[in-house]
């Protein structure tokens, strides 16, 4: 059965699912920051798919291993590396967080795979919200993750979204923005983006590009859960999402 000549989106190559031991998954951003001239790959996802709290209230680590899948055949995109990933060893946790209070609920871990010896395609800064390009209430925006693994070749699902909360602010206390998108806990650490334009509204005015833009935007962490809405309401899809910025800091207060 023939299908339509149409090139993968790199949009679909910047992400990983992790696979838990005993079934659980949830989504990885691939993240590269370069320092004078070095550099370097993580893996970007949220603190809470490593960490649970336990009966008596304590947190405890869900496990010392996972696996992420890689991509290395261009010709064969949809086919797929197992890499193991260290969560724990001699029961020290092997990801970075961040230290502000309350905590940006994100955990970035170093990766000793090159990605450039793969066909996924790392974000990074270059991939920031330029400063001159504001962000709307109730602007269009896109988050990539897996909701569900789809046995055959694993590959992402993009979900529609609206930025719902002041971006550049905090949301409910928290250092974090919010978006009204349907999602699923298996897209804890998913990367959302603006949707791509080849027009911009910056702070001068228009700018039109050769080829659709589009940016990181942040990084989806959880739905809000609301005692006070009757299960007969539906869900409130509203979702607490962290700053790629906050990324940068984990990262660079590591190494102090």
């Amino acid at each position: 059965m023939s299908m339509p000549n149409n090139p993968l989106d790199s949009l679909f190559l910047c992400v990983t699912p992790i696979k838990l031991p005993g079934g659980g998954h949830a989504t990885g951003t691939l993240f590269r920051y370069e320092q004078e001239g070095e550099k370097t790959d993580y893996l970007v996802t949220n603190r809470h798919v490593f960490v649970e709290e336990n009966d008596d209230g304590e947190e405890e680590f869900v496990a010392d291993e996972a696996r992420i899948y890689l991509r290395d055949n261009a010709d064969a995109p949809m086919l797929r590396i197992s890499r193991p990933l260290d969560l724990v060893k001699d029961g020290e946790r092997q990801w970075m967080e961040h230290s502000a209070e309350p905590q940006p609920d994100l955990a970035v871990l170093e990766l000793y795979d090159d990605l450039d010896d793969y066909i996924n395609q790392p974000i990074g800064p270059p991939n920031f919200l330029p400063d001159e390009r504001p962000i709307t209430a109730g602007e269009e925006a896109m988050i990539v993750g897996y909701p569900v693994i789809e046995p055959n070749d694993y590959m992402p699902i993009l979900r529609s979204a609206l930025i719902s909360s002041h971006y550049g602010g905090g949301f409910m206390g928290n250092l974090a923005f919010a978006t009204d998108a349907n999602t699923h806990s298996g897209m804890s650490g998913s990367p959302i983006f603006t949707t791509p334009s080849i027009i911009d509204q910056m702070d001068g005015g228009p700018v039109v590009y050769k080829q659709p833009q589009r940016y990181f935007l942040g990084i989806h962490s959880s739905t809000l859960q609301s005692p006070a809405h009757s299960i007969e309401e539906g869900p409130l899809n509203v979702n607490f999402a962290f700053y790629p910025e906050q990324i940068i800091e984990i990262i660079e207060n590591s190494e102090e």
